[in-house]
């Protein structure tokens, strides 16, 4: 067991485990699937190649964004006298027969710091030493499946600061073009894009 824990110890020390939003994890622009969840931009697609961890480090520290002037069609339901349906509320466009387009010009949104990487490290570093030790007598001693084992916990941990932060809370207009207030969800892209690696020195 010595040995073991030696080795383990030895080689350990030339291992780096990185977990959040990997190169290579983007949005494609277009795709319902990469449209914007966070509260940033609703309903808008991000860039096209935009790397979710831009989009993470948005929301983990808040700050400003510019919004440049945009198109913006709106759907209402019109009756055959000519009123509006529901009070004139906006409807999707499926639903609607009447269509206007307006002009949203230039402005600048601030976005309030939503720290889950911080919370997520903060709520549970102290396991990891438990969870590592745990990992590698799952993996009777194999390193390598033991920092896989590892880090699939914690990037669950990550993903359930995502799901259960809450304040601060979205703003009323992305509650409703989102139909909920889940301030980091929205697709779920963000949240389903945090992966992890293993490397050597």
């Amino acid at each position: 067991m010595a040995r073991l824990l030696k080795r383990v110890l030895r080689r350990g020390a030339q291992m780096q485990m990185n977990i959040g939003f990997l190169e290579g994890a983007t949005y494609s622009k277009g795709k319902s699937a990469d449209r914007d969840k966070s509260g940033l931009a609703p309903g808008a697609a991000y860039a096209d190649g935009l790397p979710v961890a831009a989009i993470a480090y948005q929301n983990e520290f808040g700050g400003q964004i510019d919004v440049p002037e945009r198109e913006q069609k709106i759907y209402r339901s019109v009756a055959a006298d000519g009123s509006f349906r529901k009070n004139g509320k906006f409807v999707k466009a499926k639903s609607s027969n009447f269509e206007t387009t307006h002009t949203v010009p230039a402005h600048t949104t601030t976005i309030p710091a939503r720290p889950f990487m911080r919370n997520a490290i903060a709520n549970n570093r102290d396991q990891w030493p438990a969870l590592l030790a745990a990992a590698l007598k799952q993996a009777k001693g194999d390193l390598d499946k033991a920092l896989d084992i590892a880090a699939e916990a914690i990037v669950g941990q990550v993903q359930e600061e995502i799901r259960n932060l809450g304040d601060p809370p979205n703003a009323p207009s992305t509650i409703r073009s989102k139909g909920f207030d889940k301030p980091l969800i929205d697709t779920g892209h963000m949240l389903n894009s945090v992966g992890y690696e293993v490397v050597s020195d």
